[in-house]
C-alpha cells in the first residue's frame, strides 16, 4: 500500500513537470539558442590591444560570462580588456536580442502561472504532498457545506485528523478561515473522480474512512463505488437524499447511508409513540457537554404538514404510521396527489382550511427558512397551544429560530453530522441504540435518569474502550495473569475506592456475545469491548485506572503502591489478592445478561472507524 501512495505523489509531480516543459519548451530553447549564438560569435571575434595590434579572442567561458551579465542588464563593463569596434557592435546586438528573448520568456512564465490547469496541478501536488506526510489516522471528507463543516469541526474537537475536498472554491476559502487545532489539507475538485481520491490518501494505510457529503447523490454514490473498488477495507459514510439512490448505494456492503429526512421522520414518530425511548436516544447521541434541554412530548391528534417535498413525504408517512390524522398544505406538489389544501401555509386561510382550530401540531418542511418561519408565526397567532416543529436549512439563520421558540427544531445538517460523528467515535454505540426499541417506556425513563446524573445538566460523554495491552495496559496485564477485574473496579474512584464515579457501563461485547448494563460484579476479560457513559472527570479517572498499575492496585486492594517496573515484573505472575469494594449505590439491573452470538451481528459496524 505505501508503494501506491508514493506512486500517486510521483504521478502528480510528473504532471506538474510535464506542464512546465510543454508550455516553456520553445522559450527555453530560444533562450539557449540565443545564448549559444551570442557566446559563439563573441568568442570568434579577435580583440585589439592598446597599440591597435590584434589579440586572441575571448575564451568560450569568458564570452559566456560577458553575454550572461550583458543579457541580464547587469553591466560590469568591458572585461577582461577594452573591446574593439567589432566586439562592441556584437555586444550591442547581443543586448537587444537577449533582452527581447528574456522578455518573451518572462511573458510565457506569467501566462503559465496564470494558467488554470497549471494552478490546479500545483495545488493538487501540494495537497498530495501534505496528505502523504500525515502519519496519524485520518478521514476524507468529501463536500464541506454546512454538514461537512460540522463533521470537520467535530472530528477536530475529538482530536481526529481529516482531509477535505469540495468543488466550490469559496467553501475551501471559508474553511481555511475556520479555527482548527491543525491546519487540514483541503483541495478544490470533484471528489467522485478516482484520481483525486487517491491524491487525498484513499490508498494510504492511515485512512480510516470516507465521509461523502456532496450536494449530489450521484457523486456520493460514485464516491462509494470508487472506495469499495479501490480500497475495500475503508468504510464509507454517505448522505443520500433520494431513496432510490440509497437503495443502489446499499449494494456496497458495510457503508453507512443516512437520509436526514427519513431519519428525522423516524425520530418524530418515535417521540410521539414512545417519548422516553426518544429522550434516551437523544441523550446518548447528543454532543458531549451540551446542555440538556427538556423535550416536550409531541401531542397526539390532528397535525398539519406545510410542504410536501421529500421531507414532507417522510414526515407524513411516519405520522400516519403512528396513528396521527394529518392535513397536507402545499402548492408546488398539489397536482401530484396527497395534498389536501392548495397553498403555501403562510396565509391564515390556508391554515384554517387545513383545520388549524382543531390541530395539535404543525410541521414546516419547506426549503426556505423565511417561509417556514412565516408559516410558524401565522400558525402560532391562530392557535397559541400548537406544537410547532420547524425545519431549519441554513445554520446562519439560527438566531431567527431561537427567537421564535419552536417546540422542536429539525436541522438536516446536524442530524447527519451528529449521527456520523457518533458512529466514527463510538462504533459500539450503534449496537446499544438497536436495543432501545426493545425497551419499555418505564425502563427507558430509568436509564435516562441514571445517565442524567452522570454529568448533571449536561449530556455525558459516550465512548468505548478495549481491554487490551494497547488501550489499557495495566488492566490487560492483570487479566492475562488471571486476576479479577470487575465493572465495580472500573467504576471505583482511583483516589477513593469507596466512592463510585459518574460512570455507566452500557454494553460489553465479548466475541459474538453482548452483555447490556452489566452489574458491578460482572467480571471483565482480555479482549472485551466496552461502551461507557460518564462525566469528563470519570473518563480521565477510568483511563488512569486502566493505564497505571499503582492506581489499579489501589482499586483492587485498597493499598497504595509505589512500585516501579521491577516490582511489577516480579509480581506479574502473582496478581494481588482482591479486597471487596465497599457496598456500591443502587445500580440498574442488567437488561439481558447474555445475548446470543447472532445478535447484532448484522449491525453496520464491520469496521473499526477509530483505527
Amino acid at each position: 500500500m505505501p508503494s501506491h501512495t508514493a506512486a500517486t505523489r510521483q504521478a502528480v509531480l510528473s504532471d506538474v513537470f510535464y506542464l512546465v516543459l510543454r508550455r516553456m519548451r520553445f522559450p527555453l530553447l530560444l533562450v539557449i539558442g540565443v545564448y549559444t549564438f551570442c557566446t559563439a560569435g563573441l568568442s570568434m571575434i579577435p580583440g585589439t590591444d592598446a597599440n591597435g595590434d590584434p589579440t586572441a579572442p575571448l575564451t568560450v567561458f569568458e564570452a559566456f560570462y560577458v553575454v550572461s551579465y550583458t543579457s541580464t542588464t547587469i553591466g560590469f563593463g568591458e572585461v577582461p580588456g577594452p573591446y574593439n569596434a567589432a566586439q562592441r557592435m556584437w555586444m550591442t546586438m547581443t543586448i537587444y536580442v537577449s533582452v527581447a528573448v528574456w522578455t518573451y520568456s518572462l511573458f510565457n512564465v506569467i501566462a503559465l502561472l496564470q494558467d488554470q490547469g497549471f494552478q490546479n496541478a500545483v495545488k493538487i501536488s501540494r495537497f498530495a504532498r501534505r496528505v502523504g506526510q500525515m502519519r496519524q489516522p485520518f478521514y476524507i471528507v468529501c463536500g464541506i457545506g454546512e454538514t461537512g463543516r460540522l463533521v470537520c469541526h467535530g472530528l477536530d474537537h475529538l482530536g481526529l485528523r481529516f482531509v477535505a475536498i469540495d468543488e466550490d472554491p469559496l467553501r475551501i476559502q471559508e474553511m481555511r478561515l475556520d479555527e482548527f487545532s491543525l491546519d487540514p489539507p483541503a483541495v478544490e475538485g470533484d471528489a467522485s473522480q478516482p484520481g483525486l481520491l487517491e491524491h487525498a490518501g484513499l490508498l494510504n494505510p492511515n485512512c480510516r474512512g470516507v465521509v461523502a457529503l456532496t450536494d449530489d447523490d450521484r457523486s456520493n454514490q460514485a464516491i462509494a463505488v470508487t472506495v469499495r473498488l479501490l480500497s475495500p477495507r475503508v468504510p464509507v459514510l454517505a448522505r443520500i437524499r433520494n431513496a432510490e439512490t440509497e437503495t443502489h448505494i446499499g449494494v456496497f456492503g458495510g457503508d453507512v447511508v443516512i437520509n436526514p429526512f427519513e431519519r428525522f421522520a423516524e425520530y418524530l414518530a418515535a417521540a410521539i409513540a414512545a417519548p422516553e425511548r426518544y429522550r434516551l436516544r437523544e441523550m446518548l447521541t447528543a454532543l458531549a457537554g451540551a446542555p440538556i434541554i427538556p423535550l416536550t412530548r409531541p401531542p397526539k391528534g390532528h397535525w398539519i404538514m406545510c410542504g410536501y417535498g421529500r421531507f414532507g413525504h417522510a414526515v407524513t408517512e411516519s405520522l400516519r404510521a403512528a396513528g396521527m390524522d394529518i392535513s397536507v398544505v402545499d402548492n408546488l406538489h398539489f397536482d401530484e396527489g396527497g395534498v389536501d389544501v392548495r397553498g403555501t401555509g403562510i396565509s391564515s386561510e390556508d391554515l384554517k382550511a387545513a383545520g388549524i382550530d382543531r390541530a395539535v401540531g404543525l410541521v414546516t418542511g419547506n426549503a426556505s427558512d423565511t417561509k417556514n418561519l412565516a408559516i410558524a408565526v401565522t400558525a402560532r397567532a391562530l392557535n397559541h397551544n400548537l406544537y410547532i416543529i420547524n425545519r431549519q436549512n441554513q445554520l446562519n439563520n439560527g438566531p431567527l429560530f431561537e427567537a421564535f421558540h419552536q417546540d422542536l427544531l429539525m436541522v438536516p445538517s446536524r442530524v447527519v453530522a451528529q449521527e456520523f460523528l457518533a458512529r466514527i467515535t463510538t462504533p459500539m454505540l450503534s449496537r446499544f441504540l438497536r436495543l432501545i426499541p426493545q425497551l419499555s417506556e418505564a425502563r427507558s425513563a430509568a436509564i435516562y435518569a441514571e445517565l442524567a446524573k452522570l454529568d448533571p445538566g449536561r449530556h455525558p460523554e459516550v465512548w468505548d474502550l478495549t481491554i487490551s495491552p494497547q488501550c489499557s495496559p495495566a488492566a490487560a496485564e492483570l487479566t492475562q495473569a488471571g486476576g479479577r477485574f470487575t465493572v465495580g473496579h472500573l467504576r471505583a474512584d482511583p483516589f477513593d475506592r469507596g466512592r463510585r464515579m459518574g460512570l455507566m457501563v452500557l454494553l460489553v461485547r465479548r466475541g459474538n456475545t453482548s452483555f447490556q448494563l452489566p452489574t458491578d460484579d460482572f467480571l471483565l476479560q482480555l479482549g472485551d469491548r466496552l461502551l461507557l457513559a460518564g462525566s469528563p472527570r470519570a473518563k480521565r479517572h477510568v483511563e488512569l485506572t486502566l493505564d497505571n498499575p499503582n492506581h489499579l492496585n489501589y482499586v483492587l486492594t485498597g493499598q497504595e503502591s509505589r512500585g516501579g517496573a521491577v516490582w511489577r515484573w516480579l509480581t506479574r505472575k502473582h496478581p494481588p489478592e482482591v479486597v471487596p469494594l465497599p457496598s456500591p449505590q443502587e445500580v440498574l439491573p442488567p437488561l439481558t445478561q447474555d445475548v446470543g452470538p447472532d445478535d447484532l451481528n448484522h449491525d453496520f459496524n464491520t469496521f473499526d472507524y477509530r483505527g
